[in-house]
């Protein structure tokens, strides 16, 4: 009897195992072929549906006649410690704020501006005194200022008040900016900016901590670690975030979405190592008679481009993306000194990263160079939209 017990306990353990499997991989491939339906997802599409109407709401701004845009993401400024990442760009991003004061461009500032995260206000203001200083020169006209995660404290006007009027006085720190421009077709574009975590675990979390709390949750993450989307450091995040939002704006008709957050600069939807692959592909593809001259030279540059942005920028949960909707700034904070945003000047979108030039002193404003690293018209964008 006992026997008989033991062989009907097993055989319906087997059988709620092979149920349990069989619903696991049900649900697996069902989240596979429709990604739309996953929680993360839904979650991120109704976030930044809300920050679309949102920014529809507070009014656009009409891209027309001459303008001149520039938008960083990213600086992450610290205290001047061995946690400060930003320390190695602030001459090339010194650098890059001289040369758009200079030629007339309007400084947007995209969030995750200051480490808020991981230092107080008073010690990041402190020690960028000279950054926020040369950024004030764009100030009133000509500058406008977002906040992402790790700088959500703006989002409170009395922090903003204490803190920022005193280099921006009375400035409005924004969470999303939507410019409206005529396309060639006639029909209204539209381009949405902002940060890039609406959506995320830590945004959610955040709106339903009391803002009193938010800095003993923000000491418990960097104690243990836990709670933290940090596309910047995983490069499986950053691949799906990265996804999230071309899913998000692909569904959208005439719109164009710029954002940071991931720290991984995407043009035209499209990663620097996606680009890197494609050209090595249509290079390799070519007939040996229509084959450039320096042909070997430049298989082999691209070979090495491609093993060196692989070993950079993993490909991790990337997704083939076809259609020109999702732009990403990159970031201010390359370990390399390296940054990059992307310009919008007179109906032209333009990516360009600003880095030292070779066997300069970095102490000089000259050895700085402004590099274009992709461009296109905004009518040729929409257009596909």
């Amino acid at each position: 009897m006992n026997v008989r017990k033991r062989r009907s306990e097993f055989k319906s353990f087997l059988a709620g195992a092979a149920i349990g499997a069989g619903t696991t991989v049900g649900i697996s491939y069902w989240l596979s072929h429709y990604p739309q339906s996953t929680p993360a997802q839904q979650r991120r599409n109704l976030a930044l549906e809300r920050a679309l109407e949102n920014a529809r709401t507070a009014g656009s701004i009409s891209l027309k006649d001459s303008y001149r845009y520039v938008i960083f993401s990213d600086h992450h400024k610290g205290a001047r410690n061995p946690a400060d990442d930003f320390r190695f760009s602030e001459p090339t991003y010194q650098a890059a704020l001289d040369y758009y004061y200079r030629q007339g461009f309007t400084l947007i500032i995209l969030g995750d501006a200051e480490e808020l995260w991981e230092e107080n206000i008073p010690n990041v203001i402190q020690a960028y005194n000279n950054i926020l200083t040369s950024e004030a020169r764009f100030y009133p006209d000509r500058y406008i200022r977002l906040f992402g995660n790790h700088d959500n404290a703006w989002k409170s006007e009395a922090l903003v008040q204490q803190y920022l009027y005193p280099f921006f006085p009375g400035i409005h720190v924004r969470q999303e900016l939507l410019f409206e421009c005529e396309t060639a077709g006639g029909k209204k574009g539209e381009i949405l900016l902002l940060h890039g975590h609406q959506g995320t675990l830590d945004s959610d979390i955040f709106d339903f901590v009391p803002e009193h709390l938010l800095p003993l949750y923000r000491d418990f993450q960097n104690l243990t670690n836990l709670g933290h989307t940090s596309p910047s450091r995983d490069a499986c995040l950053r691949g799906t975030q990265d996804a999230q939002m071309y899913r998000w704006a692909s569904t959208k008709e005439k719109l164009i979405l710029v954002a940071g957050h991931t720290h991984r600069p995407v043009w035209s939807s499209q990663t620097h190592l996606d680009k890197l692959i494609l050209e090595l592909r249509l290079l390799h593809q070519r007939r040996p008679g229509r084959r450039p001259k320096d042909y070997g030279k430049k298989l082999a540059r691209l070979l090495t481009d491609v093993e060196l942005r692989a070993k950079k920028y993993p490909p991790c949960n990337d997704i083939v993306k076809t259609k020109s909707c999702y732009y990403n700034t990159g970031c201010c904070r390359f370990d390399d000194g390296d940054i990059t945003g992307i310009e919008i000047v007179d109906g032209t979108m333009r990516l360009v990263k600003w880095g030292k030039k070779v066997d300069q002193n970095p102490n000089n404003p000259s050895a700085f160079a402004r590099t274009r690293l992709e461009s296109q018209i905004l009518d040729e964008i929409f257009i596909m939209l």
